[in-house]
């Protein structure tokens, strides 16, 4: 019977939220110190076990903390994907929740970026020297800049944002990271970007990007690099297949973005006056797909 099929299947994706909530609630458990019933924290450890393998309690606490961003990410997105299925791409709620998830979600992408480093030696090189300077478009609440600090200690990073309610979280965010003397933060449009601040590398979120932005911002990324800066851009990644594919077009349609096939990035990089556009081989966990191009 077709209402059994649909049934069936709901029971099976809804045990795929469960295990992924589950590990998240490990994760808290074994890296926050969060109370819990002893029965329900062996359950717990049981479940990772099972789907992570041997040594899941050994998680890194930076690991459990994009795990634990991830999972609410996607769950609380997915909540309001059921509740709201008809909203048109963008962000307008002030969800502190969610927008602090996504922000912890997004310090993945400095794995990203440190592979771009290992790969291109004279682009960690760049970051590492005096005075080297990164600018972070939508920043949002921070977590990406904060992780790009962590990670380059004497690196200077600018973040912009045109969503208050995101910049008011990233400012407290990074100020009890003790970061406020190495991240700069300004309300403002990437497409106002006039060339007064030099950069040695640009980070640019496309899948919060609508498709008519994209060149204007890269086109201003460009007018702000040093020479041989690099541009970032980066999009959403998903499981492999067509399934996967769908749903990764699904979240970029609705953070506002053009779900792009990477070819098509690399001509609009080329096309924008970016030479040495390249995908960045994947050796991250980081749900995100990085490429680059040279100014």
């Amino acid at each position: 019977m077709p209402g059994a099929d649909w049934l069936a299947t709901a029971v099976r994706l809804g045990a795929q939220v469960d295990t992924l909530a589950a590990v998240a609630a490990y994760a808290r458990l074994h890296t926050d110190g969060a109370p819990a019933d002893p029965a329900v924290g062996e359950l717990l450890s049981a479940i990772t076990a099972e789907v992570v393998g041997p040594g899941s309690e050994d998680v890194d606490p930076a690991v459990a903390a994009q795990v634990i961003g991830l999972a609410r990410a996607f769950l609380r997105q997915a909540l309001e994907l059921i509740d709201n299925p008809g909203r048109r791409g963008g962000w307008e709620l002030v969800d502190v929740p969610l927008l602090q998830s996504i922000g912890r979600l997004s310090m993945g992408i400095a794995e990203a970026i440190a592979a771009f480093e290992r790969v291109v030696p004279e682009f960690a090189d760049r970051l590492a020297a005096p005075g080297a300077r990164l600018l972070d478009i939508g920043t949002g609440t921070g977590w990406l800049a904060i992780a790009l600090a962590r990670a380059n200690p004497t690196l200077q990073i600018v973040g912009i944002d045109i969503f208050e309610p995101a910049l008011d979280l990233a400012r407290t965010n990074v100020d009890a990271e003790g970061l406020a003397d190495r991240i700069e933060l300004r309300r403002q449009d990437a497409v106002t970007l006039d060339g007064t601040d030099r950069f040695d590398a640009i980070w640019v979120p496309l899948p919060f990007l609508a498709r008519p932005a994209v060149e204007p911002v890269l086109a201003a990324a460009r007018r702000c690099l040093r020479p041989d800066g690099w541009v970032l851009p980066g999009i959403f990644a998903g499981p492999p297949g067509q399934l996967g594919q769908l749903l990764t077009d699904v979240r970029t349609v609705r953070s506002g973005g053009h779900p792009w096939p990477p070819d098509e990035i690399v001509r609009v990089l080329t096309a924008t006056g970016f030479a040495d556009g390249q995908e960045v081989p994947r050796t991250w966990s980081a749900p995100v797909r990085l490429f680059a191009g040279r100014a």
